[in-house]
């Protein structure tokens, strides 16, 4: 078997069988926004421990129109700066995937934020 196969295989292997140690998703609660704190039962997980999805933070879109006079000579506006508010509110849930796992403590010890769950 090809050696990139076969390494493909054994990586495949390896993470299935984390995978059964410990599940990777999970349900937190936010209990800080500033600074972001996330609680996995009685995990504590700060920003440094986190990969949180940028549209779930406060972000801003600036929106241009095209117009055209009569119909005619079509051109651009800059319009307005849309800004989102964050998702990431205390008390609301979020929906997390485990993505660094330590063999030491037997759980996953960093996640990635991907949902806030409404």
């Amino acid at each position: 078997m090809d050696k990139g196969i076969s390494t493909f295989f054994e990586i495949f292997k390896d993470e299935q069988e984390r995978n059964t140690k410990d599940e990777p998703f999970a349900i937190g609660k936010i209990i800080s926004s500033s600074p972001l704190i996330v609680r996995i039962e009685e995990l504590d997980l700060y920003e440094k421990d986190l990969k949180v999805n940028p549209h779930l933070r406060e972000w801003k879109e600036y929106v241009t129109g095209l117009t055209t006079v009569n119909g005619y000579h079509p051109h651009d506006h800059g319009m307005i700066y849309i800004i989102h508010p964050s998702k990431l509110v205390v008390g609301r849930y979020v929906a997390c995937y485990g993505i660094e796992y330590s063999e030491k403590s037997g759980c996953y010890q960093k996640y990635c934020v991907l949902e806030v769950l409404e």
